[in-house]
């Protein structure tokens, strides 16, 4: 794919960063600042996701979060992969749809995948590293999805 798929790739790379971390491809894109509607340009916006996936970040290791594959787990992923795959396809100039739905079929693979992947390394090393581990690849990909 030349320049007119790019986006569906950034898109792809966002989704698969919320599939992992609900709120970093979005807020990667939000303190990015660039190509931003609304709300998400305001002087809150990027504190506010800042401040959302950290507070992600530590919820993640708590003994009582939910599976991120439970109903409302998968529904906030989705939600925070179509936006920014819709995001990414405004800034450049492209429809919105088939951004997010790329972004949205690849923070469910990564969902599932990650999920597994992550129990299965916690039966070899310490959870909390299993954790961390999952937490550095899901900001790579958030940050390779934001820079474009």
């Amino acid at each position: 794919m030349g320049c007119v798929g790019a986006h569906l790739r950034r898109a792809a790379v966002a989704g698969a960063a919320t599939g992992l971390r609900s709120t970093v491809g979005l807020a990667a894109l939000i303190a990015r600042g660039r190509d931003l509607p609304g709300v998400l340009a305001g002087r809150a916006a990027r504190p506010a996701a800042g401040a959302a996936v950290a507070t992600e970040l530590v919820l993640d290791k708590m003994p009582f979060t939910a599976s991120r594959l439970d109903p409302p787990g998968l529904a906030g992923r989705l939600a925070f992969a179509a936006a920014a795959g819709a995001l990414i396809a405004r800034a450049a100039e492209r429809p919105a749809l088939p951004a997010a739905v790329v972004a949205c079929a690849a923070a469910l693979v990564t969902a599932k995948v990650g999920h597994d992947a992550r129990v299965a390394a916690a039966e070899r090393v310490p959870p909390l590293v299993a954790a961390a581990v999952e937490d550095a690849l899901a900001l790579g990909l958030a940050s390779a999805a934001a820079r474009g």
